[in-house]
């Protein structure tokens, strides 16, 4: 009687175990398939220039600046590279305190952007300053 109930005991067990690392692989998969998803959105698949245009507007009227003009050139991967970069030039309109934020928020956006170089023009009595900002944006 002792050993049907044990062997009952150690096939539950045994079942339970299973089940477990069935879980455990199920979240392991879920977990690769959020990392795609995060690379993805760093670095997408193609330039998509609107996305970016849309994604540098939103960032500047967040930041309390006004995007005047945007110029945006893709530059597909060289033969020995897998990445491709997309230059943009911004000129942006507002106040220092508004480039500190666009900044900030550019470097902590979730599509990998590099801050090439950062102009400025003194502004004229009652306006604010006008920034131009170039970036390098990456696709592959």
């Amino acid at each position: 009687m002792v050993q049907k109930e044990l062997r009952t005991q150690q096939a539950e067990l045994a079942s339970k175990e299973s089940y477990f690392a069935h879980l455990k692989d199920l979240q392991d998969r879920i977990d690769e398939e959020e990392l795609v998803v995060k690379i993805d959105a760093a670095i997408p698949n193609d330039p998509q220039l609107p996305a970016l245009h849309d994604f540098l507007q939103s960032l500047a009227g967040e930041s309390g600046l006004s995007l005047r003009s945007i110029t945006a050139s893709p530059n597909p991967p060289a033969q020995d590279k897998r990445l491709g970069k997309v230059s943009a030039s911004l000129q942006l309109g507002g106040s220092y305190e508004g480039l500190k934020l666009f900044l900030s928020d550019l470097l902590r956006a979730s599509r990998i952007t590099d801050v090439d170089s950062i102009g400025f023009s003194s502004p004229q009595a009652g306006t604010g300053f006008v920034f131009t900002v170039r970036t390098t944006s990456y696709s592959y």
